[in-house]
């Protein structure tokens, strides 16, 4: 599986309209999954005007995985996006992400608030991905990976005639 992560700073949630538009939400933080994009903007930029001259207000990530042997399921792509978010330090933070799922790769795009509940600010010079996030995102996927083949080997023992039945030599 191949892995990028691209971060980059923002000077607006309206981007949000944009992304939101043909994508399925995958996970919110410190917001309503169910709210609409206008009150999902709002809620970012009331946050974000606790620090009122801050010109870049949010970081936009996007994470791909492409050469996927197995298919993920949409619990498997939030667990992977909890798992990293809260590895990198980041679940303090008010966030919303899309799932993009194309032939070929799967993408998560995430819209971070600078701002924290708390009204600390996340520094831009944190923004690039280093090898300590594609670790943690690499060990968020083989977890994923894992429970989702568990499952269907669980799925395919239960289903089976002979399910349940042990056999001896």
């Amino acid at each position: 599986m191949r892995m990028i992560i691209e971060e980059s700073a923002i000077e607006s949630f309206s981007i949000l309209e944009k992304i939101a538009w043909n994508r399925k939400t995958c996970s919110v933080s410190f917001l309503d999954i169910h709210a609409e994009t206008s009150e999902i903007i709002a809620s970012f930029q009331t946050l974000s005007y606790r620090r009122p001259k801050l010109k870049k207000v949010g970081i936009y990530t996007i994470i791909t995985l492409k050469n996927l042997h197995q298919p993920l399921t949409e619990e498997s792509c939030q667990q992977i996006l909890n798992q990293y978010v809260h590895g990198i330090g980041w679940d303090d933070l008010q966030f919303i992400s899309f799932l993009e799922i194309t032939p070929d790769c799967l993408h998560l795009h995430i819209i971070f608030n600078r701002v924290t509940p708390l009204g600390k600010l996340i520094d831009l010079a944190c923004v690039g991905a280093d090898w300590k996030q594609y670790e943690i995102l690499q060990r968020c996927c083989s977890h994923a990976v894992q429970k989702s083949l568990s499952q269907w080997y669980q799925e395919k023992l239960n289903s089976s005639p002979r399910g349940g039945m042990k056999i001896s030599v």
